[in-house]
């Protein structure tokens, strides 16, 4: 679903998990101990009664899925008998990360179908069964590894994380994943959930909120990142931010 561009503020939900799921867009929760950014194929896992939120940062543009399972009691949890409902819980609590690394072609339309169900009134048995499948597949995900890209693409991927300031062309990192630009654009869609140019800026948008507290200007800043001019920055890093660099940067010091 759409979000609002405002932050979250901290909050907990009491004896209850919350699983948000984007479908689309890069997002960033926090707990109280760190930052978590996360995308397409991704699931930011918070823990019952533990305290989180956006750290004061808006919502960012994009489509995400969220639901909240009460643990409250084992009774009739989503239907199930009070050993399967422990057991279920037990795995959920020992989740071993705040963010779970899925195949997005795999959890979103299927968690896009559950909402569907929910919203049409179906059968609560089916609806909790869809449910109990895609809780098993986050438990069953999280033994993973956190990121199982292929080869070609973790090439990529770590040459984009070493430096986010340099200039990278598609084709350049089609080359660099040996493959052509339109198969390349494709496969690390599919593997990481959005597309390189979104995850490029991403990364770039979230160096430069460094840069600028630390004290670097606009113009600075967009020259050191690369961009072609500082409007287009400022526009880019609005779309991933909902502020302009100068709002961001007013906040920041109020916090």
């Amino acid at each position: 679903m759409p979000l609002w561009n405002f932050p979250i503020f901290w909050h907990y939900h009491k004896d209850a998990f919350e699983f948000s799921i984007p479908a689309k867009g890069t997002f960033s929760f926090s707990t109280e101990e760190k930052d978590y950014e996360f995308s397409g194929g991704e699931i930011f896992v918070s823990f019952p009664n533990e305290i989180h939120g956006t750290n004061q940062i808006p919502v960012t543009v994009g489509d995400l899925y969220w639901f909240q399972i009460d643990i409250s009691t084992e009774k009739d949890f989503l239907f199930l008998n009070s050993a399967a409902a422990r057991h279920l819980i037990d795995q959920l609590k020992a989740l071993p990360h705040h963010v779970v690394r899925t195949e997005i072609r795999r959890t979103v339309p299927f968690i896009r179908q559950t909402f569907e169900l929910a919203k049409d009134n179906a059968d609560p048995f089916l609806i909790a069964s869809h449910l109990l499948l895609f809780l098993h597949l986050i438990i069953s995900y999280s033994k993973r590894e956190p990121f199982p890209m292929s080869p070609d693409i973790r090439k990529v991927y770590e040459r984009i994380l070493a430096d986010p300031s340099q200039e990278l062309s598609l084709e350049d990192l089609a080359a660099t994943a040996g493959l052509s630009c339109s198969q390349f654009k494709q496969k690390f869609k599919n593997q990481l959930g959005v597309s390189p140019r979104h995850f490029i800026n991403a990364q770039k948008v979230e160096y430069a909120k460094k840069l600028l507290t630390e004290g670097k200007s606009v113009t600075e800043t967009a020259m050191l990142l690369n961009f072609s001019t500082s409007s287009y920055f400022s526009t880019v890093f609005k779309k991933y931010t909902m502020y302009t660099p100068k709002d961001y940067v007013r906040k920041k010091r109020k916090t």
